[in-house]
This record gives C-alpha cells, structure tokens and sequence, in this order.
C-alpha cells in the first residue's frame, strides 16, 4: 500500500477530516486522501466524529477543586490514623491478655479452681 496514503489516514485519524485542522506541512496528504474512493468515506465518517466532538462543550476550570482534592486527602489522612491507633490499640489488648494469661497459668502453687479455668493449662495437662 502506499506510505503516503498510510500517513494521510494517520494524519486524518489525529486531526479529523478539516484541512484546516491539519499541519501546514501535511495539508498536501490531505488532498491526496480526497481524491481517494476509500480515502473520501475515512473522511466522512471523520467528518462525522468532528461533529460530535466539536458539539461537546468544553468544562470550565473549577477553582474550587484543588481545596476540594485536599479536603478529602486530608480526611483520608485522619481517617487512617484513627484505624491505626485502634489497630494499635487491639495488639497492645492481644498481648496484654496473652502476658497474662499465660502468667496466671505458669504461676507456681497458683489455686486449682482458677488454673482448671484457663485454656492453656487444661490443655497441656491433657497432653501429660
């Protein structure tokens, strides 16, 4: 296939069926894909989405949405260190609980009522 032609549908895919669209430099390609058959319905249906593009309104910048981005950047910030703190909070309970547990349990002439209470120490008088 021709390199030129292959340029021209790439040019037209990048800056749509307007010439005016197009670099100066290659205006010359987008007469070539004119006068094309093949070359003319590429450009029609680029025509087609020219129009659909050029009808959608472009946004106004929204001065407000930087603070909007740090608002929520900050909440997120507060929100993770509150799961960290209780995260926290529930390992130090964990190994408090098991620090004393296991005191209790390896406490010598400790009473029977309570040692027969303990989870540790039933088990590993079973085993014995």
């Amino acid at each position: 296939m021709n390199t030129d032609i292959d340029r021209a549908r790439t040019l037209l895919a990048a800056y749509g069926a307007s010439a005016e669209r197009w670099p100066a430099s290659e205006r010359a390609l987008h007469a070539l894909l004119s006068g094309d058959a093949e070359g003319k319905a590429a450009m029609a249906e680029a025509a087609a989405l020219d129009t659909h593009l050029d009808a959608l309104l472009a946004r106004a910048p929204d001065p407000l949405r930087p603070a909007r981005i740090l608002k929520a950047a900050r909440a997120e910030a507060r929100r993770r260190k509150v799961v960290r703190w209780i995260s926290l909070a529930y390992a130090a309970s964990m190994v408090l609980g098991l620090s004393l547990g296991y005191g209790m349990s390896a406490e010598p002439g400790a009473d029977e009522g309570v040692t027969g209470l303990l989870i540790g120490s039933t088990v590993i008088e079973d085993f014995l």
